[in-house]
C-alpha cells in the first residue's frame, strides 16, 4: 500500500482507505447501519410494484389518483421508521468519539437558521397537523445525519451510502426480472427498479461521482471503483433521466476542475469557452435534421413533450400563482400539497403531481422568499466552505460534496428530490454535517504536510 494510504487509516478518506484499518466492532456497526438503512429508506422511498405502475398504470384516472389518495392515507410503517431512524442518529450523537470533534462553522449556522424557520411555518401553516408531522421528520433526519456524521469518518460515510444505492439498484434488477418488466432490449424502456426513474438515476449519479472522486486513491480499490461508476453510469442512462444526466455533467465537470492544479483551470476554463462557442456556431450552421438529430440524442429518445419539460411550464406557471398569494412565509413546511390541491392540479394538467418538480418553487410554496433565501443561503455557504477546504486545507474528500451541491442545484430546476426527507436529501445532509465539523487533528501542521505531498491536484491519481 502507497505511502497515501497509509496516512489516515483512522479517519476521512483524504487520508485513507475507507474501512481500512477498521476494527471489528466497527464494521459490525457499519454493517448494522447499513440494514438499518437499507430497509428504513425501503420502507419509506420504495415499492415492489413502481415498474408496473410507472410503465404500464401511469396514464392518469381522474377518480383514482394514488399520489392524492397517499397523503391522506396513514402509513403505519414509514412513521416508525423515521422515528427509529432519529433514535439511532440520536445514540451516535451521544456515544462519545475518539475523534477531537467540535460542531460550530458556518454550515451549522444556516442549517440550524433553515430548520427554526421550517419549524416557525407551523403559526401560519395553512395545514398545521401536515406541517407538525413533517417537521418532526425533518428534525428526526437531521438528528440522525448528526449522530452519523459524529461518530463516522467522510469515507466510511460515502462507501456505506455507496453500499445502499447500488443494493437498491441490485433490488430494482431482481424485482423487474421477477415481474417481467426488465426488458432493456425495447427502444421504449426505462429502467424503474422500486421507486421513480428519477431518484434511481440520482443513486446511480451518486456512484459514479464517489468512484471518480476516490479513483486512484487507493490503488487496491480502484478496479472496485471502476466496476461501481460502470454500474452508476448504465443505472443513469438506462432510466433515460435527462434531468439528472445534466445535473451529473455540470458536477462531475466541477469536481474535476477544483482539483485540477490553478495554471490548468484557467486553461480549461478557455477550452471550455472555446467548446462552447464551436457548438453554437455549429448548431447555427447545421441543417435542421441535423439539429432535431441531436436534440433527441439530448432527449435521450423522450422527445414526448419536450417544448412543455414533460408538463412542467404548465405546472409551474400554476405554481407560481400560488405562491403570490403566501410570498413571504409560505403555506407552511410542505403544508402546499394536500389533497385538495394535488387532485385539482393533476386534473387540470392531466397527470399524477407529488410535487412541484423544481426545487426552487417548491421552497418557496413552503416557507416563501424568506425561507427560500434561507436555504439557498445553505447552498452558498456549503459551496463556499467546501471550496475553501479543497483549495487551501487539500481536504479531497470534501470535493464530491462540492460536487453533490453543484448536482443539487442544478437537479433542483427541473426535480424537488433534494428537498423532500427522502434517502438523497438524507444523504447530502449527513455528508454537509460532516463537513460541519471542526476536526482538531486534521488542522495538525505535519498531518497537513503528509496530505499535501500524497494528494497531487493534477486531476489524476493522488
Amino acid at each position: 500500500m502507497s505511502t497515501s494510504a497509509k496516512i489516515g487509516l483512522n479517519d476521512d478518506l483524504t487520508r485513507s482507505g475507507a474501512l481500512a484499518g477498521a476494527n471489528t466492532l466497527r464494521l459490525v456497526t457499519l454493517g448494522f447501519l447499513f440494514v438499518a438503512l437499507l430497509f428504513g429508506f425501503f420502507a419509506v422511498d420504495h415499492s415492489p410494484g413502481a415498474s408496473t405502475h410507472f410503465r404500464y398504470d401511469a396514464e392518469f384516472i381522474d377518480s383514482e389518483n394514488r399520489t392524492a389518495d397517499r397523503v391522506e392515507a396513514v402509513n403505519l410503517i414509514t412513521a416508525p421508521v423515521r422515528i427509529v431512524l432519529g433514535v439511532i442518529g440520536f445514540a451516535f450523537f451521544l456515544i462519545p468519539t475518539r475523534q477531537r470533534l467540535g460542531w460550530g462553522g458556518p454550515i451549522a449556522f444556516v442549517l440550524l437558521m433553515y430548520l427554526g424557520f421550517a419549524g416557525l411555518s407551523l403559526l401560519w401553516s395553512i395545514n398545521p397537523s401536515v406541517t407538525l408531522h413533517k417537521f418532526v421528520v425533518l428534525v428526526c433526519f437531521g438528528v440522525a445525519a448528526a449522530g452519523l456524521a459524529r461518530q463516522f469518518s467522510m469515507g466510511e460515510l460515502v462507501f456505506l451510502f455507496i453500499a445502499v444505492c447500488l443494493s437498491y439498484i441490485g433490488i430494482g434488477v431482481l424485482v423487474e426480472i421477477l415481474l417481467g418488466n426488465f426488458t432493456p432490449h425495447k427502444s421504449d424502456y426505462r429502467f424503474v427498479g422500486t421507486c421513480h426513474p428519477n431518484t434511481l438515476a440520482v443513486y446511480g449519479t451518486f456512484c459514479c461521482m464517489a468512484a471518480s472522486v476516490y479513483f486512484g486513491r487507493l490503488r487496491a480499490f480502484d478496479p472496485w471503483l471502476i466496476a461501481i461508476f460502470a454500474v452508476g453510469i448504465i443505472t443513469l442512462l438506462a432510466t433515460k433521466s435527462r434531468t439528472t444526466l445534466a445535473a451529473f455533467i455540470f458536477a462531475l465537470v466541477a469536481i474535476r476542475f477544483l482539483t485540477f492544479r490553478p495554471d490548468k483551470r484557467v486553461f480549461l476554463t478557455a477550452l471550455a469557452a472555446l467548446g462552447a462557442i464551436v457548438v453554437a456556431v455549429f448548431l447555427a450552421l447545421s441543417r435542421s435534421n441535423v439539429s432535431r438529430g441531436l436534440a433527441g440524442s439530448m432527449a435521450m429518445g423522450r422527445t414526448e413533450d419536450v417544448s412543455s419539460l414533460t408538463g412542467r411550464l404548465p405546472l409551474w406557471e400554476e405554481l407560481l400563482r400560488s405562491i403570490n398569494d403566501h410570498p413571504l412565509l409560505g403555506h407552511g413546511y410542505l403544508a402546499f400539497w394536500e389533497k385538495e390541491k394535488i387532485d385539482y392540479l393533476s386534473a387540470l394538467l392531466q397527470w399524477e403531481i407529488p410535487h412541484g418538480h423544481n426545487m426552487y418553487i417548491d421552497v418557496a410554496l413552503d416557507v416563501g422568499v424568506i425561507g427560500l433565501a434561507l436555504f439557498l443561503s445553505i447552498f452558498v455557504v456549503s459551496l463556499y466552505v467546501t471550496f475553501r477546504r479543497v483549495i487551501v486545507n487539500y481536504d479531497r474528500d470534501v470535493s464530491l460534496v462540492f460536487g453533490l451541491l453543484i448536482f443539487a442545484l442544478v437537479h433542483g430546476f427541473a426535480e424537488s428530490l433534494f428537498k423532500m426527507p427522502t434517502f438523497l436529501s438524507f444523504m447530502l445532509l449527513t455528508l454537509l454535517m460532516r463537513t460541519a465539523l471542526t476536526d482538531a487533528a486534521a488542522k495538525r501542521p505535519d498531518l497537513l504536510d503528509q496530505q499535501k505531498n500524497s494528494l497531487r491536484f493534477d486531476g489524476g491519481a493522488g
